[in-house]
């Protein structure tokens, strides 16, 4: 599959190759572009495990760099994300897609471990395209469904979620932090717990990142996409945040919040605001091919907050190029300590549609 190209000014590419060519990782090579896919080809595979002290179910999307035995596999299909018997609500959909299902993982392993939290009525595998681009970059990256609030299961309170969400996440990582010593388990050797863990996550997603680096000193590295929160003084992950700035669905209001949390947050600290961008632009939502009274936010044209004007959303594909771009360099950077890319972090990948805050 060809993989989409992101849009950057000349200069900075030839800049960004010369710094990338200059340094050097574990084995004297240059480290990988984080703008484009990684090295590995992607494996996906699912698991359904259960946290006794909660009492939830977690079916958790597992993505991760394979052996190369996988590459040029056909990917799995969208419609292999899906409940039992739900396939054909795939049909229309045109998400693209890498992942080989159940592929062997590299013999690179361990890897650094992310985990990623979808949105409020989400699903796991909402940002395949981010969590794709992480695995070929070195990375075991898990999402589950947070059971009770997502696109199938709605039984929850939000009152029981803003505790609940966060044990998730941590749920998580403590269960594949433990895999990889684990013999009998079929994630051991996988994950490498030593660098500390990288969360990110979309919308309540990103509440449930924060909530949980603030709970977990583990956590090193923050990424939430289009919500942002109060921060306590003990928070102290690296956090870079991104918010569409015609995001109709948190409004002027939330966007603010986000600027808020950012301005809260200790250094390192980044900021991406899309310009013309909603708030489901961080997500596959464009590309599910639904068809329904409800578009949405971030896939068809709107009226701008500041005047009232018409105008259209950003490609969605742009967005993610973004998204993919900077999550690459960010967790590279703080959870596999690549100094190079620093100067990626320091650039606005697409001043075109992007302001860009930076404030390592």
């Amino acid at each position: 599959m060809m993989r989409r190209l992101i849009r950057l000014p000349i200069l900075f590419v030839l800049v960004l190759n010369l710094a990338l060519g200059c340094g050097d990782d574990d084995d004297g090579s240059p480290p990988p572009d984080p703008l484009v896919a990684g090295p590995y080809p992607v494996g996906v595979t699912r698991v359904e495990l259960f946290d006794e002290e909660q009492g939830r179910v977690q079916l958790t999307e597992v993505w991760y760099p394979a052996a190369e035995s996988a590459r040029g596999l056909p990917p799995a299909g969208t419609e292999t994300y899906l409940p039992e018997g739900l396939e054909e609500i795939a049909e229309n959909a045109t998400i693209p897609l890498v992942a080989v299902r159940d592929a062997d993982i590299s013999p690179d392993a361990p890897f650094p471990l992310i985990a990623f939290s979808h949105g409020n009525g989400g699903v796991r595998y909402q940002n395949t395209f981010q969590c794709e681009h992480l695995a070929s970059h070195g990375y075991v990256v898990v999402a589950p469904d947070h059971e009770g609030n997502t696109f199938f299961d709605s039984s929850a309170s939000q009152q029981e979620l803003l505790v609940a969400r966060p044990l998730d996440i941590i749920f998580l990582l403590d269960a594949f932090a433990s895999f990889a010593t684990d013999p009998e388990s079929q994630f051991a050797g996988w994950v490498d717990p030593a660098p500390g863990f990288g969360v990110t996550g979309h919308s309540f997603g990103a509440y449930t990142s924060l909530a949980a680096a603030e709970q977990d000193e583990r956590i090193v590295a923050a990424m939430p996409l289009a919500v942002g929160i109060p921060l306590s003084e003990e928070y102290d992950s690296a956090t870079f945040y991104m918010l569409g700035v015609e995001d109709k669905t948190i409004g002027i209001a939330g966007n603010q919040a986000i600027r808020d949390s950012f301005d809260d947050a200790p250094q390192p600290r980044y900021l991406a605001e899309v310009v013309d961008a909603g708030h489901y632009s961080f997500t596959f939502a464009c590309q599910v091919g639904f068809d329904g009274p409800w578009t949405p936010d971030g896939c068809e044209g709107n009226r701008r907050f500041a005047d009232g004007s018409e105008f259209e959303f950003v490609d969605d594909l742009r967005v993610w190029d973004i998204v993919e771009g900077y999550s690459a360099a960010f967790f590279g950077r703080y959870l596999k300590n690549i100094h190079e890319y620093d100067e990626v972090l320091a650039t606005n990948l697409d001043p075109e549609i992007v302001d860009y805050t930076v404030d390592p």
